[in-house]
């Protein structure tokens, strides 16, 4: 079996860093459509996160190989091209915790949002059990 090579490994971690910046954008949208209650879009911006997460789980399977691997070890066509696969790794690191954050705000905001929704529906039943009650007193 061939070893990896580190041009694979860097167009890997490529693919990564702009799956998880498009994720990341998706993720501010999201924001952005729980406040103003676009519930319509805010289920397509979930169904193209759940894309990219997808194609995220693929990437990390052929990543797989490169774990197990001392990375120091590895041959690289130069030392700029080792240089940029790092960067790109970093930025991979930076930009999974932006997403892991604005996934945090985003589930607190839906929960607001439920929360306040299931208030304003209690209010409107009892508001509807006192008229009733009051027109059967009539």
């Amino acid at each position: 079996m061939l070893e990896p090579s580190t041009t694979h490994l860097a167009e890997l971690i490529a693919k990564r860093r702009k799956c998880l910046a498009q994720l990341r954008e998706l993720g501010a949208k999201q924001g952005e459509l729980i406040a103003d209650g676009n519930m319509t879009a805010l289920l397509r911006i979930f169904s193209a996160k759940q894309e990219l997460i997808a194609a995220l789980e693929t990437l990390e399977r052929e990543l797989r190989p490169y774990h197990d691997e001392d990375p120091e070890s590895r041959e690289w066509v130069s030392p700029a091209a080792r240089a940029a696969c790092a960067a790109d790794a970093e930025e991979c690191r930076r930009l999974l915790a932006e997403v892991m954050a604005l996934e945090q705000a985003g589930e607190r905001q839906m929960t607001v949002r439920r929360d306040g929704v299931a208030h304003e529906l209690r209010s409107l039943s009892a508001a509807r059990g006192v008229r009733e009650a009051y027109q059967a007193n009539r």
